[in-house]
């Protein structure tokens, strides 16, 4: 679920957008100008704004803008049933995420939605050839909001690591056909700020010593405990 800003004049169409976003399962909050959207990032970070353009008092783009000063890392659609395209270019240098039109094309607005509100996420990739260990952790993580990829030898993991950003590996030293050690190596040379927590079935001091040597940030024991896990996690900002 998103806590979702919905910045639009025109009040039936926000609300219908809202309504729309709700039965999707997201907390939407409406807002009719673009003093209110200010006011209401002073106090509370939004998964996304959706910010109409032509706004009455201060338009879309000069709201926008304040609201960058705020809360930096905030994520912003701009709408517009306007032709418009001087704001619209301003938006998108600014760092608007994209410009949808009215009247909308529900299907596309979602899609939209649902691309940024994905690379709000945090992607774990889970490296381990125990389908049990990964379906039960992956399943866990996914309903703490976290994106899931998951890998069960080491060619798999390098393709995960080749298509996708992850933000935190979740790696079995024990992965079939091949020491883990190899692939931590290797994950650590290509991508050296990736947050590395080793799991194993057992205590494996040497192994366990040499994957601390490679900047390993933590050590977990399976079974996994989750609520460790979730901690270990949290720490390290992931």
């Amino acid at each position: 679920m998103a806590k979702i800003l919905v910045v639009d004049d025109e009040r039936d169409l926000g609300y219908l957008l809202g309504a729309i976003l709700k039965l999707k399962g997201h907390e939407v909050i409406p807002v009719f100008d673009g003093y209110q959207a200010i006011e209401e990032v002073k106090t509370t970070h939004y998964d996304l704004i959706m910010m109409d353009i032509r706004l009455p008092g201060i338009n879309g783009v000069e709201a926008f803008i304040q609201i960058k000063e705020i809360d930096p890392k905030a994520k912003v659609v701009m709408m517009t049933g306007f032709a418009v395209e001087d704001l619209i270019e301003e938006s998108i240098q600014q760092g608007a995420y994209a410009c949808i039109h009215k009247p909308f094309d529900l299907e596309k607005v979602i899609g939209t939605i649902e691309q940024v509100l994905m690379e709000n996420k945090k992607v774990i990739l889970i490296a381990n050839g125990d389908s049990q260990t990964r379906d039960a952790v992956g399943k866990a993580l996914a309903e703490k909001g976290y994106c899931i990829i998951t890998a069960l030898n080491a060619e798999n993991v390098y393709v995960s690591l080749k298509n996708n950003h992850c933000h935190c590996i979740l790696l079995n030293l024990q992965l079939p056909g091949i020491n883990g050690l190899k692939i931590l190596n290797e994950v650590k040379k290509i991508y050296p700020n990736v947050v590395i927590i080793v799991m194993a079935d057992c205590d494996l001091p040497e192994m366990i010593m040499d994957a601390r040597q490679l900047s390993v940030y933590g050590y977990i024991k399976k079974p996994v405990d989750i609520d460790a896990l979730i901690m270990l996690l949290k720490e390290a900002n992931v």
